[in-house]
């Protein structure tokens, strides 16, 4: 038994061997990351190169989802959420549903009409709409992060992508036990869903605040780091273990919920910036070795025989979900531009093609019986569909993008943002030198010599952005809307830690929030505008 353990303990060290070579190869070529573990993944279990690691459910929802989740929420800033949340809204839940519809009803009668004799349930061909709705578009994000894409658009597509991730969940699993003999009418399907989210919110909002009241009451980077871990994992396992009428509420949602609470009102009012950088560190390593080994696993299981036997009915599966997402984006457009979110013709093109499906699909395969109908098809069916957006869709979307015209940075730009990256660092290593001298942790003599070396840094990056605001005015207006969006951030932060001391009313610090919030609404949709008009 130990020797079987000792090799586990071997393939995992190899995969993350494997994981950190590809990491640091696709730094220099241009391929995104998750795709090319998903390439490796499939070299290594074509030649069966490591073998007796594999995604299990249990595995992927209870050790590897909740980090991914809870990473991704944590870092989804409150305030640009609640700006987007009409669009995330609509796209996560009725998109969710509309999705399904669709894919079930092409992928029912595409397969009829192939003429092989193979009948596919009205049923069972919704369940596979169902665990094919939710995207995963990680490697997308990673392109508009190196980018520098609008970061409102990065948020609708993030923001949809960790609820919808509930909505499937919740979705599949109503389905399933309908088909499963549970007879559930449209009332019940709805009430379950309701219930099932509603309570799923509920869990992850008290344990998000109660662990965010539990940090602010130590300023311990490495008891506030296990804080958040429990956090993450107890949300979800809680809100799964919950029974009431027969049913849990939503792991995923609570954690989702869990996370944000963690990431807005914990990080504000109960860490240190030391402490937040810290508990930031350890989450976006977790998130790095997590993914890593969900996208190399996802490679190493697909297997290329079963792709070929049934690429009939993978093609006609990732055309119904391409079809769908379009008819998703473009028919809610109007009513997502409507209620605040401005997304463009050009914009939808890229939420279409940036709608990619990844781990919560394989998860939620992988959890069908085994003696479930067609099961052998529907997972080679969603394996196919994932591979097939996976490397069709993530390794075209930044020719996509300079087709469209967006997000294409110039040189000056880049300058300058090293630029101003590089003196925003000697600034704030000028105030910790200050705190030092303060602390008594420098002598003075040392103190002056340091301090003269920052100062001549400063002085010469100062020169260098005053020549490039001369030579290129955009720049300067850049760097004015983003000094002013950051100030009106602060000012909304600075009112929250007056309430919580007592020093301002909540109804008096509500409505000058208020304002806040106008003046940056206007201040960003006159950006948006600026960025459409310039790409």
């Amino acid at each position: 038994m130990r020797f079987v353990e000792v090799l586990l303990e071997i393939k995992v060290i190899w995969l993350l061997i494997i994981v950190t070579s590809v990491a640091m190869i696709v730094r220099k070529i241009k391929l995104p990351y998750t795709v090319a573990l998903v390439v490796v993944g499939l070299v290594l279990g074509f030649f069966d190169i490591i073998s007796g690691i594999h995604l299990t459910p249990d595995l992927l929802f209870f050790l590897l989802l909740p980090a991914l989740l809870f990473e991704a929420a944590f870092h989804l800033d409150m305030d640009d959420f609640l700006r987007n949340a009409w669009a995330i809204i609509i796209l996560a839940v009725p998109g969710v549903l509309l999705t399904m519809f669709i894919v079930g009803v092409i992928v029912a009668f595409g397969i009829e009409m192939t003429g092989t004799g193979m009948v596919f349930t009205m049923g069972t061909a919704l369940l596979f709409g169902s665990l094919i709705a939710a995207t995963d578009p990680i490697s997308v994000l990673a392109i508009f992060k190196k980018l520098g894409i609008s970061k409102k658009f990065t948020i609708i597509i993030e923001g949809e992508s960790l609820f919808n991730d509930g909505t499937a969940v919740v979705i599949f699993s109503i389905a399933l036990a309908a088909l499963q003999g549970g007879e559930l009418t449209f009332t019940d399907s709805l009430f379950r869903f309701l219930f099932v989210v509603a309570g799923g919110v509920a869990v992850g909002a008290i344990l998000g605040f109660a662990l965010s009241v539990l940090t602010a009451q130590v300023d311990d980077h490495l008891i506030e780091i296990t804080l958040t871990t429990i956090l993450a994992y107890g949300a979800y396992l809680v809100a799964e273990s919950v029974h009431i009428f027969d049913m849990h509420f939503s792991g995923v949602i609570a954690v989702v919920v869990a996370g944000m609470m963690s990431g807005n009102f914990g990080t504000r009012y109960g860490m240190s910036p030391t402490t937040k950088l810290a508990v930031s560190s350890f989450w976006e390593y977790v998130v790095f070795v997590v993914n890593s080994m969900v996208f190399i696993l996802i490679g190493i299981e697909l297997t290329v025989a079963h792709l070929v036997d049934h690429i009939v009915p993978i093609l006609i599966a990732w055309g119904a979900v391409l079809l769908s997402r379009v008819v998703v984006v473009y028919l809610t457009r109007p009513l997502v531009n409507r209620l605040g979110s401005d997304i463009s013709p050009r914009w939808g093109w890229v939420l279409v093609w940036g709608g990619i499906r990844g781990s919560i699909s394989m998860v939620l395969v992988l959890s069908l019986p085994k003696d479930f109908p067609h099961r052998e098809l529907i997972l080679s069916m969603t394996f196919g569909v994932v591979f097939l957006t996976l490397i069709g869709q993530g390794m075209s979307m930044r020719p996509l993008l300079n087709w469209l015209g967006i997000g294409l940075v110039s040189e000056e730009k880049r300058t300058y943002e090293r630029m101003r990256g590089g003196l925003m660092a000697v600034s704030r290593a000028m105030e910790e030198l200050e705190r030092m001298r303060e602390r008594r942790t420098i002598s003075q003599e040392n103190f002056e010599v340091v301090q003269k070396d920052y100062l001549e840094r400063m002085k010469v990056l100062e020169e260098k952005i005053s020549d490039l605001h001369l030579e290129k005015e955009l720049l300067k207006y850049e760097e004015a809307y983003a000094a002013r969006r950051h100030l009106l951030i602060v000012q909304k932060d600075t009112l929250k830690t007056l309430v919580l001391q007592g020093m301002v009313s909540e109804e008096a610090a509500g409505e000058l929030t208020r304002k806040l919030d106008a003046e940056l609404h206007l201040l960003e949709e006159k950006e948006e505008e600026r960025l459409q008009e310039e790409s």
